[in-house]
């Protein structure tokens, strides 16, 4: 009775840990995915479709990281984000992470469904540790800030949140 007992807490403990592995070793699906030729290096995206306004990725290209956003607004847009436009993330643990952008953002203007709108893409680095704390937490809250005191505010949901921190383990695989 004892040994059968002893047995299945081992049989329990084997499982347990073969499953929690087989979580941690889940696919990665990156958009985009390639090594360069001569330097080896890799360079890898994940982007995510939040709806038709905004999208945002994380990105790596080899020890370089950045979070990128893509805003669409309605209209053809005359104005540029500037260089040094912040992207706050509020964090599962209701942190605050800010970015800030390295370069201006310009409008691509496009019609979807008779209507014309203005693309912005913008790109911000980010640390290891800091895709380390994502991918420990997650994101629950993102704010692209635009011209003047203008922002784009996206709210995400638990099954998002938890998706952050898949992309941000996914990242920073090497």
């Amino acid at each position: 009775m004892k040994l059968t007992i002893k047995y299945l807490i081992l049989l329990f403990t084997i499982v347990l840990l073969s499953s929690t592995s087989i979580v941690k070793a889940q696919k990665c699906n990156y958009t985009h995915e390639k090594v360069d030729e001569f330097s080896g290096e890799v360079e890898r995206r994940i982007l995510k479709k939040h709806n038709f306004f905004f999208q945002f990725a994380f990105y790596r290209l080899g020890d370089d990281f950045r979070l990128e956003s893509y805003v669409n607004i309605p209209g053809d847009q005359a104005f540029l984000i500037p260089e040094g436009s912040k992207l706050s993330l509020k964090l599962g643990d209701k942190s605050v992470m800010e970015l800030t952008s390295v370069k201006n953002a310009t409008p691509q203007s496009f019609v979807s469904n008779s209507q014309i709108y203005s693309g912005f893409a913008m790109t911000y680095p980010i640390t290891k540790e800091q895709l380390m704390q994502i991918e420990e937490v997650g994101i629950k809250f993102i704010r692209t800030y635009l011209k003047d005191e203008s922002y784009y505010d996206m709210d995400l949901k638990k099954k998002k949140i938890e998706n952050t921190k898949d992309y941000a383990r996914c990242i920073l695989l090497n």
